[in-house]
């Protein structure tokens, strides 16, 4: 007898909007609202920073006694010589910040997918899962030359308008710039509403001082979940010979002989993604690894959220 077919990831070079679509079925498996203990459980002693949902402005009235001095309007009270203080009222939906990169390195794959590919079905179904979960869904999408920056909505519409616009950026010819990553996370910092929950899928090149700065800032007033996204040929060599590798324009071969250049080339990548874990956890900030050659990374997605690895798919219908 035949086995059922199961929902899965996306394979290939394109990211297609019905196989983005089609992940929905998998947000039940992915409860945002239990996250709860990712930080504890990661960071060791430090304190969870995870933070309740934001708070919008009501009103401005009169100072009561029993009143929080930390919610004194100064200005009206100065104004009026009487004392007021603001009123807020708790957002019934929390924001959720997707945030994707799909720079030139993200067009990278070796296996079933291609970097991008992965980091937009993840986008896909974190933006499903935040809408399953009641929460307000908004992104910032960029490459190498342009971004676009969704601010956070409610409702079934939001997800789809996101998912086409993950389809549409499309892949840029422009030079890499090094210090993208940094200018994408100072803007991050300025449209970052305080109680954001962002989720920053990435393969995290180019992260330097400038970009811990930056992340110091938005970690300080929201939660922040980094998901790293790598493939084999980056964490170790192939198995010695000669490969033909292309960019489009030049060839070349790619001589894997010495066992101490293979030795070295993956001890270089495991360096580069243990300082980029700790850097990050500095800020209590989780860093999850995930790779394209994974059929299935919703296991890894769980326990990197404190959910737990075990699953059952469900049956495509």
């Amino acid at each position: 007898m035949n086995q059922p077919l199961r929902q899965s990831f996306s394979s290939g070079a394109d990211i297609v909007a019905a196989n983005l679509v089609r992940l929905r079925s998998l947000a039940p498996m992915l409860p945002l609202n239990r996250q709860k203990k990712v930080l504890r459980d990661m960071s060791g002693s430090h304190s969870s920073a995870l933070r309740g949902r934001g708070m919008d402005f009501a009103e401005v009235r009169q100072y009561q006694a029993g009143d929080d001095l930390r919610s004194m309007d100064w200005r009206v009270t100065a104004r009026t010589g009487q004392a007021h203080i603001k009123v807020f009222n708790e957002e019934k939906e929390r924001p959720v910040l997707l945030v994707c990169d799909l720079r030139a390195g993200m067009q990278f794959g070796s296996r079933r997918a291609l970097k991008k590919v992965l980091a937009a079905d993840l986008t896909a179904l974190l933006a499903w899962a935040a809408l399953h979960n009641g929460d307000r869904i908004g992104a910032l999408l960029f490459n190498d030359a342009q971004e676009l920056d969704l601010r956070p909505k409610p409702g079934r519409k939001s997800v789809l308008h996101l998912l086409n616009e993950l389809t549409r950026l499309p892949a840029t010819s422009a030079t890499p710039q090094p210090d993208r990553l940094a200018q994408m996370l100072r803007h991050l910092r300025r449209v970052a509403r305080p109680g954001s929950r962002i989720y920053i899928t990435s393969d995290w090149a180019g992260y330097d001082h400038e970009c811990q700065q930056h992340l110091f800032s938005i970690s300080r007033h929201c939660d922040v979940i980094a998901l790293h996204i790598s493939d084999p040929l980056e964490q170790q060599l192939p198995p010695p010979g000669l490969y033909p590798l292309t960019d489009g324009q030049r060839r070349l071969l790619l001589d894997t002989a010495s066992a101490n250049a293979r030795q070295t080339y993956q001890q270089a990548f495991q360096q580069q993604l243990q300082q980029l874990r700790e850097q990050l956890l500095q800020l209590q900030i989780p860093l999850l690894a995930l790779s394209t050659a994974d059929p299935d990374p919703l296991p890894a997605l769980r326990t990197g959220l404190g959910l737990g690895a075990a699953v059952s798919l469900p049956e495509v219908v």
